[in-house]
């Protein structure tokens, strides 16, 4: 996919939301997760789910023509604030762009979460003590996210 997309997707793969398949961020708001116009559908996952024996957060799979997160909800609710929001976002990418590269679904998500308002030098501050400020894989997620901040200039 190119680059200049991804601007785009970060617009259209949100939409707030108050329906079962909405994720709840931590100040009790909803968004859903949107591709090609079509909710995301969101569950929980059952105790024997791999996700829960393997202690990850959540997992987005195909299904059909769509996709679906599943999600650990007792490993979502011990993340910090900033971390259990993010990770929506980070889900969400996995399904638009769609991607199995952890680095381009931060990156995607770093940036949606940037349109809707809810990332900025605070949150992102957090995210990166969460990861560790010079861990390459949050440097990674920064230096791709930050390259769509500034507009092409024309040549010349």
């Amino acid at each position: 996919m190119r680059g200049e997309r991804w601007p785009l997707l970060c617009g259209a793969l949100l939409i707030a939301a108050g329906d079962a398949n909405a994720f709840t961020f931590v100040d009790g708001t909803s968004m859903r997760c949107l591709v090609a116009g079509s909710s995301v559908e969101e569950v929980p996952a059952p105790p024997s789910h791999p996700i829960v024996t393997r202690g990850r957060i959540a997992v987005t799979q195909k299904v059909g023509p769509g996709y679906r997160i599943v999600w650990n909800e007792a490993q979502l609710k011990a993340l910090p604030p900033e971390m259990h929001d993010f990770i929506f976002f980070h889900e969400c990418a996995h399904a638009s762009v769609p991607t199995q590269s952890e680095v381009t679904a931060n990156c995607v998500g770093l940036q949606a979460m940037r349109t809707a308002g809810r990332a900025g030098f605070g949150v992102e501050s957090k995210l990166a003590a969460f990861y560790g400020q010079n861990n390459p894989y949050w440097s990674k997620t920064l230096s791709c996210a930050n390259a769509f901040k500034e507009s092409p200039k024309p040549p010349g």
